[in-house]
């Protein structure tokens, strides 16, 4: 009987140790896609410091799958219960779906917190899109922290045991609304008319992204991270005004409107601010949309005799056009790139715009959009910094090549001047891991006028931003 023991041992020793080979030389020659084994997902985390993986789940809850610290030696076996929104998302009805991968947060040993997703078994653990939790070397402080808690030798201080308390405090929130994905405002008859052509079409070469804002006293940083791209039926938009249309009211506004499900998430992290002497939290928020429910063709028109009317209507949830926006906010930390437009008595262009698939995230192939109200007033609800970050943060997606699916998002607007004026649109700067650079992705909303509206649209500091040749030329 011993013997019979000892051989089964053997045996499971031996089938571990050759799995656990398997999935290293697997992930080693395949670091862009999951790595799959017996229904297990494997990964391999590299860096310092410690992780939890986790996912939000459709009834609310989140669900931590792992919790460990970097080695980048032996792989990590995670079982992902994707089924669960597979399910959620099989409504049987058209629409356009995405759905959410999991995600890390992770401290580095250097003090870097931060969130990112998992779309491969290559894990690093860089920090490059991170808080850091040493708030800044011009505000360092000397005194100690509290029993229990990581001190970085800077600011702020971590509970040592934070891995444990994040399951606990951390939730999730779907959103189903009527969202404004463009929109143009003329302010003080500054265009006696505006010709505008808008273009969106939506497919399976349309990635979701994970949008993370990470909040602690005065920091706040944002970052964007690849999750699946979306399956399903396509969207194309095409509302274009077919000859100048007057300005005939202050404010003139158009809004282009879609319906979008998408993920809010939260959670918090005790900490500890050295220089204030006090406790504090870490809040994490984060957006992610997994369903466009909007889809099909539509081709609509306007003109002064006429007014808007669709000239092709085929699909589910047509898209609205409004004059008011269906938004929480623009986010109150976009920049605005400016142009100033000479009164010369002819049509120039006041915007141009067209983002397209690329093989990265980019500032050309990527788009933000405001959350919508109703997510905006239930992180408000919650604490005043959860409605910190609903002021900053959107719903995030790129376009990058997929088989011979097809995105763009293409926004031209064109004005006979009554007076010189400016026009501009927003940019939101957010971190993404490679290269750990920042992304100034376009918040398609366009303003032109002439200043005389307070309160600008500028930057929290209150300084717009100049540009030069901002508006790029029509290909």
């Amino acid at each position: 009987m011993l013997r019979k023991l000892v051989v089964v041992f053997l045996i499971a020793i031996l089938t571990t140790g050759g799995l656990v080979v398997g999935a290293m030389n697997h992930i080693a020659g395949n670091e862009e896609d999951i790595t799959k084994i017996l229904g297990y997902e494997v990964y391999r985390i590299e860096g310092s410091g410690k992780y939890v993986i986790y996912y939000p789940l459709p009834n609310g809850s989140v669900k931590v799958l792992k919790r460990g610290k970097a080695s980048g030696i032996l792989p990590v076996f995670v079982k992902v219960p994707r089924h669960e929104w597979v399910k959620a998302l099989s409504t049987g009805g058209q629409a356009l779906y995405a759905p959410p991968t999991p995600l890390i947060l992770y401290v580095t040993d250097d003090g870097k917190l931060g969130v990112k997703s998992v779309t491969s078994s290559r894990i690093k653990l860089e920090g490059t899109e991170a808080l850091d939790l040493k708030g800044g070397y011009s505000v360092q402080s000397t005194d100690s922290c509290p029993n229990g808690y990581i001190d970085f030798g800077g600011r702020y201080c971590l509970i040592s045991t934070w891995d444990f308390y994040f399951e606990s405090r951390a939730e999730t929130k779907t959103f189903d609304e009527w969202v404004s994905v463009f929109g143009l405002k003329i302010e003080n008859y500054v265009a006696e008319e505006v010709d505008f052509d808008w273009d969106l079409i939506l497919s399976t070469s349309t990635y979701s992204y994970w949008t993370v804002g990470i909040d602690v006293g005065p920091f706040t940083v944002l970052s964007a991270s690849m999750g699946q791209n979306f399956e399903g039926s396509s969207l194309e938009i095409s509302y274009d005004s077919t000859s100048g249309i007057t300005v005939h009211e202050d404010p003139w506004e158009r809004y282009l409107n879609i319906r979008v499900e998408y993920i809010v998430a939260h959670a918090k992290v005790p900490a500890y601010d050295k220089l204030m002497e006090e406790y504090t939290e870490i809040e994490i928020v984060q957006t992610y949309p997994m369903m466009i429910h909007s889809t099909g063709t539509y081709t609509i028109e306007e003109s002064d005799s006429s007014g808007i009317y669709f000239k092709e209507s085929s699909g589910s949830n047509p898209p609205q056009i409004t004059t008011t926006p269906n938004i929480w906010m623009i986010p109150e930390n976009t920049n605005w790139e400016r142009d100033w437009i000479s009164n010369t008595g002819v049509y120039t262009q006041a915007i141009y715009l067209r983002q397209v698939q690329r093989d990265y995230f980019t500032s050309e192939s990527s788009f933000t959009i405001p959350i919508g109200a109703a997510a905006g007033k239930y992180l408000s609800s919650v604490n005043p910094t959860l409605a910190k970050l609903a002021n900053t943060i959107g719903i995030t997606f790129g376009f990058h090549t997929y088989e011979s699916a097809f995105s763009v998002a293409e926004y031209d607007v064109e004005i006979l001047p009554a007076r010189d004026c400016y026009s501009m649109y927003g940019v939101l700067g957010v971190n993404v891991e490679d290269g750990g650079v920042t992304v100034d992705v376009p918040v398609i909303f366009g303003i032109i006028s002439d200043g005389m509206s307070p309160p600008l649209p500028c930057s929290p500091d209150g300084i717009c931003v100049e540009s030069v040749e901002q508006t790029p030329e029509k290909p």
